[in-house]
């Protein structure tokens, strides 16, 4: 059912549906959560002021002491890193063509905008997040590639490691899993995520690579009798299927390129692996709705606005809870 508010003072209420309307798009949404339990941190910056936006990282060694020994004068201390997620205001605009135009239309244009504004949005937010989650840059980006006699894990790029037959493999997810439990040179143990009482973590693949998964015989039999049935959890909504605790999704999104391997001539994904605190995201404040009038109130303009950044989060120069899962892909 069509909107029937008015623009001037009902702008506000515009800002506020489209801001609603982001929401429910934006891919990332179930992952999101304002706890360091949440796979994406969400934090609104205070009353929407600020550039930048830091979130704090604490971690504890957690020596322990055993029997009647002194525990007194063997506490560890917390060591605390922080995470700066560096906002910028994104803006999007349409324009009709003009009030004659408009007569000869069924739509009404700023419900259309609305529904527009919120897709561009939300497509703009989650291309952030992949951008984040799949850089290489600085001291930090731990990855996994699937090479020709085993796995090259390294916190450098590994794209020039990837073997032609590479595909996806059931154990590749078992050596994330046990990468994430343990911790490695390029990463810290990565916390899982707590659902229902058990301990999960999250892999995104292309969907090009979620058909080579699917092709896997092995996959097939263990996805036919315990594939994901019943649950309420947003994690598990439209997951391809879980795997020693690993809940498996696809998107479009995931970064590839024809030109991996030693000879640039394999095509491959980066996918991600993630756990808990993996991403940081900051708001300032709601979105903004403007609408401007031209040429003698002919024409309307709609403005939106939103001031928001995104970053991997590293603690000590390592990465939280992020791998890069590189594997080759068929083309489909």
């Amino acid at each position: 059912m069509a909107r029937e508010w008015a623009s001037g003072l009902n702008v506000s209420r515009w800002a506020k549906e489209l801001f609603k309307e982001v929401g429910k798009k934006i891919y990332f949404k179930k992952f999101m959560g304002d706890s360091m339990e949440s796979m994406v941190v969400e934090k609104s910056m205070p009353e929407g002021k600020g550039k930048d936006m830091t979130f704090g990282l604490v971690g504890l060694t957690g020596t322990v002491v055993t029997g009647d020994s002194s525990l007194e004068g063997n506490e560890d201390g917390l060591s605390s890193y922080s995470q700066t997620v560096t906002s910028s205001q994104r803006r999007f605009g349409v324009i009709n063509a003009g009030n004659f135009d408009d007569s000869k239309v069924l739509y009404d244009f700023r419900n259309e905008s609305l529904s527009q504004l919120s897709r561009v949005y939300a497509e703009d937010v989650d291309s952030q997040i992949f951008s984040a989650a799949t850089a290489t840059s600085g001291t930090f980006g731990n990855v996994l590639a699937v090479t020709s006699d085993a796995s090259s894990y390294s916190n450098s790029d590994q794209a020039g490691s990837l073997a032609a037959a590479g595909s996806i493999q059931l154990s590749d997810i078992t050596r994330l899993k046990t990468i994430a439990t343990l911790g490695a040179s390029a990463n810290w143990r990565m916390r899982p995520i707590r659902i229902a009482g058990e301990d999960h973590y999250v892999l995104i693949v292309h969907p090009e690579v979620a058909y080579d998964l699917f092709e896997l015989s092995a996959w097939k039999t263990i996805q036919q009798y315990a594939n994901v049935r019943g649950s309420d959890n947003p994690l598990f909504k439209g997951a391809l299927g879980v795997y020693s605790n690993v809940i498996i999704h696809s998107h479009q999104d995931i970064t590839t390129s024809d030109t991996m391997g030693s000879g640039s001539n394999i095509k491959g994904a980066r996918n991600l692996f993630m756990g808990a605190g993996a991403l940081a995201f900051a708001r300032a404040g709601e979105m903004k709705w403007v609408e401007k009038s031209f040429d003698y109130a002919n024409k309307l303009g709609v403005s939106a606005g939103w001031i928001y950044g995104v970053a991997r989060t590293a603690f000590n120069s390592k990465d939280y809870a992020c791998i890069q899962y590189i594997s080759a892909r068929t083309d489909v």
